[in-house]
């Protein structure tokens, strides 16, 4: 990847959409985690995506128990009403990245890796610190394994609530543990909840400082939710 000041929008979206090689996304995710209006930027991105997603899920259907007559007089109706709905979200798109086409070629090169790959995602809570502990211990040893057999997986460990305490600088005990982690795995990545983060800082005054290298991202539910829909294994700890 280029590395220059400005990331375009096709390199984003190719991001958000898990279309880019192992090698770029995580020297992606390392700029994204030290520039705030990037991390925004990726955020946005992803919030559109998921919303064209549901929108095509969700698109609703004519209602049943009319006559022939009357489903075929209001089925237009309900058709245009979809349209309009698809085309509002377009529209939306067009204005908040630029009218973004994906790039092919990231596309077919990036197909084939995607299909075999193992994905993972921790999800960390609590900051008891044997549950923390049990964690990062869990984590390393599946790493230890995919690399031990050769195995092509990417893992992401996800932290909201009480669990965000591990990846800032001014309460984790593990700080050395996550930086090691990090520089030997790089197909690991560790994330943080934009909203604990804002919640810390409403409530309490808190401005957490995250550990170096750690992606932000908007919700922590959300991300796990997103995550599952693309197929990734969750495990709770």
């Amino acid at each position: 990847m280029n590395r220059k000041n400005d990331i375009s929008d096709e390199i984003l979206n190719a991001f958000v959409d898990n279309q880019m090689t192992l090698d770029d996304k995580e020297e992606l995710y390392s700029r994204i985690s030290e520039d705030s209006a990037l991390n925004r930027q990726v955020c946005e991105i992803r919030k559109v995506r998921d919303l064209v997603q549901t929108a095509y899920r969700d698109v609703p259907m004519p209602p049943s128990g009319r006559n022939p007559s009357e489903k075929s007089r209001n089925g237009n109706g309900w058709r245009n009403m979809a349209a309009g709905a698809v085309l509002a979200i377009g529209v939306v798109i067009g204005w908040q990245v630029n009218s973004f086409q994906p790039n092919e070629e990231i596309s077919l090169a990036s197909a084939g890796k995607q299909a075999d790959k193992i994905k993972v995602l921790f999800h960390l809570n609590s900051d008891k610190s044997e549950t923390v502990s049990e964690a990062l211990t869990e984590v390393e040893n599946l790493l230890k394994h995919y690399a031990k057999t050769n195995q092509n997986a990417v893992v992401e460990f996800v932290t909201n609530g009480n669990g965000l305490s591990l990846l800032r600088r001014d309460t984790s005990t593990h700080v050395n543990q996550i930086k090691a982690l990090q520089q030997k795995y790089p197909n690991l990545v560790f994330v943080a909840c934009q909203n604990t983060i804002d919640r810390l800082k409403k409530e309490q005054g808190i401005n957490a400082q995250l550990v170096e290298g750690v992606m932000v991202i908007d919700s922590g539910v959300a991300q796990i939710m997103r995550r599952q829909q693309q197929g990734w294994a969750y495990i709770q700890v």
